[in-house]
């Protein structure tokens, strides 16, 4: 089941990547146009935010169930060295996924409170934008960027 689900979190990064980068190029795009049509971009920056929730529940089940290095990291009670996949993976990079799954549901709802279109394009651009940002500052890129 590991292997399994490594594959499947390994692959469906790349699904939450790209539909961050829709979200903000959407956004932006039709921010700059001044366009008035929100209703495209809010499906992109909401199909970001239910890859990103499918993301963190996949990785939530390898860091709390199937991750032989997990368990290995919480029988030595954080002394993992620091600089390893152990100590990154244990503490950096879930803490940032939380972070990121945080960003963009508070994005979805600074987006939704804007006044106009343009002003919800522009939050769109800015928040999703952010939240893509801190996204791929946690990713592991030293790890296999596809398994099979």
């Amino acid at each position: 089941m590991y292997r399994w689900l490594l594959v499947a979190h390994g692959i469906w990064r790349w699904v939450v990547i790209f539909a961050g980068i829709a979200a903000v190029v959407c956004a932006s795009w039709a921010w700059q146009r001044r366009a008035t049509a929100f209703g495209r971009c809010a499906v992109c920056g909401r199909l970001f935010g239910i890859a990103v929730d499918i993301q963190v529940l996949m990785g939530a089940a390898l860091y709390l169930v199937f991750s032989p290095m997990t368990n290995v990291a919480m029988r030595i009670n954080g002394a993992a060295p620091s600089g390893t996949d152990m100590a990154f993976i244990g503490t950096t990079h879930a803490l940032s996924m939380i972070a990121v799954l945080i960003a963009v549901h508070l994005s979805a709802v600074i987006v939704r409170r804007g006044r106009d279109d343009t002003a919800r394009l522009r939050r769109s651009a800015l928040c999703y934008g952010f939240t893509l940002l801190l996204l791929l500052i946690a990713i592991p890129w030293w790890r296999p960027w596809l398994r099979l």
